[in-house]
């Protein structure tokens, strides 16, 4: 039996389409292992938010510290002081997205952009898209970009990160 050249370009189109699914899949589960934590997180971000309805953007920064699997204190101390605590009990619940709440695809330039759409209704309703930026040789997180789904933009920096 003769393969012909149609079917060989099919065949090595699979196989590169198999591998680049791999290798995302690799790249996510890196940044995965290094950046989201076992049992808790404490860091100082900083906070750029821009919407279309404001003419400049509004920058702010605070302190966030994470024990898993549902317990989240959000302190902004700049521009205006303000403390969001969820507890973990039925009012003040938290969790961390998974892959199952979004499609993964992974982007590859000077950095590592792991792009998250969400395919729940309820979180389609919240945000556009969710950006991951992470270092290409130490898969660390450099910043997150949450894309609003009127248009407006979050871009949070994570330094100072402490996990266990």
């Amino acid at each position: 039996m003769r393969i012909g050249p149609k079917y060989l370009l099919v065949a090595v189109l699979a196989l590169t389409c198999a591998w680049k699914a791999q290798a995302q899949e690799d790249v996510w589960t890196r940044v995965k292992e290094v950046n989201f934590p076992k049992q808790s997180l404490q860091a100082s971000w900083q906070r750029i938010y821009k919407s279309p309805m404001l003419q400049d953007a509004v920058e702010s920064e605070g302190k966030v510290a994470l024990t898993q699997p549902d317990q989240v204190r959000w302190e902004t101390l700049k521009p205006v002081q303000h403390l969001t605590v969820l507890d973990g009990t039925q009012r003040g619940r938290f969790r961390l997205p998974t892959e199952k709440d979004f499609k993964v695809s992974v982007l590859e330039g000077d950095q590592y952009t792991i792009q998250l759409e969400p395919v729940r209704r309820d979180l389609k309703q919240l945000v556009g898209q969710i950006a991951l930026t992470v270092e290409k040789k130490t898969y660390k997180l450099l910043y997150v970009t949450i894309l609003g789904v009127d248009g407006d933009w979050t871009q949070i920096t994570f330094t100072n990160v402490v996990m266990k």
